[in-house]
Parts: structure tokens; sequence; C-alpha cells
């Protein structure tokens, strides 16, 4: 990558901070360039430094025990764009006391301009979404809690 494109990487730079990505990687046959952001203020470092992961800290949820109920979570199987609606001016798939099954559309995850409906793990009423339409979501992040009944 001796003859980087400075348009090119200004272009992907600008793509990431419209669209709220968080990481690109470019590679070639002797290196790779690998273009993070924080707050979407990217940072780009070379592949030989040391890459620091950014840790994200989930808020504790206290969830008071029954024993006839579980609540349980239901997480992110891909990284995107959290859209809790399926267009704008809809009703969202499901809100905070609503009663979901296994298999029901939860929600919209666009990944790489493909909306992709994310399924509920679980049965029961829903005690809390965690994620605020049109925010990005990780993989592994926690998207909604269930109480199973």
């Amino acid at each position: 990558m001796k003859n980087i494109n400075t348009d090119y990487v200004e272009k992907l730079v600008e793509i990431m901070k419209n669209n709220e990505i968080t990481e690109v990687t470019l590679e070639d046959n002797d290196a790779s360039l690998v273009i993070k952001s924080n707050g979407f203020v990217p940072v780009i470092k070379e592949k030989e430094q040391p890459v620091v992961q950014e840790t994200i800290v989930e808020k504790e949820v206290v969830v008071e025990e029954n024993i006839a109920n579980k609540v349980v979570p239901i997480v992110s199987n891909m990284i995107g764009i959290f859209y809790a609606k399926p267009s704008p001016n809809d009703a969202p798939f499901v809100k905070v006391g609503d009663e979901v099954k296994e298999g029901d559309t939860i929600c919209i995850i666009e990944t790489i301009k493909l909306m992709n409906k994310i399924a509920s793990t679980a049965t029961g009423k829903v005690v809390e979404v965690c994620i605020e339409d049109g925010k990005p979501v990780e993989y592994g992040q926690v998207i909604m809690y269930v109480e199973e009944n």
C-alpha cells in the first residue's frame, strides 16, 4: 500500500461518517490499512501498528427474580444500523409490553445497504428495548430483553 490514493481514503472516511460505520479494512498483497472511528472521528493505523480494541460497556439491567418468569436477552447476530420500524412512518415492530413469539420479526438491521429482518429467539413479553431507532448495533449486543412465560 505504498501508493495509497488519499482521495480514495478520504471518500471512505466520508462514507464512514455518513453511515456511522466504525471500521473498514483494506488489504493488498504486502500490507493492510485499518480505518477505525471513535465517535465517528476516524483514526487511521497501519497494520504493523497495534490496534487498540474499543471496549463497549453495556448498561446493567437489574431484574427482579421471579420463579415463574425468566428475562432473556435477544442479541444481534450482525453489525449494522438498528431499525425498530419497517419504514419511518410505520409503528415499531415491537415495543415494551408487547407479546412476541419465537420467530416474530422484532426489528431490521441494515448491513451494507441490505435490510435484514431479525426474528425473536424467545417467546414472552418485551420488557426493554436497548437500542434507539437508527443507531449502530454491534454483533452480540443486546437488542432487547423478553420475559419468558
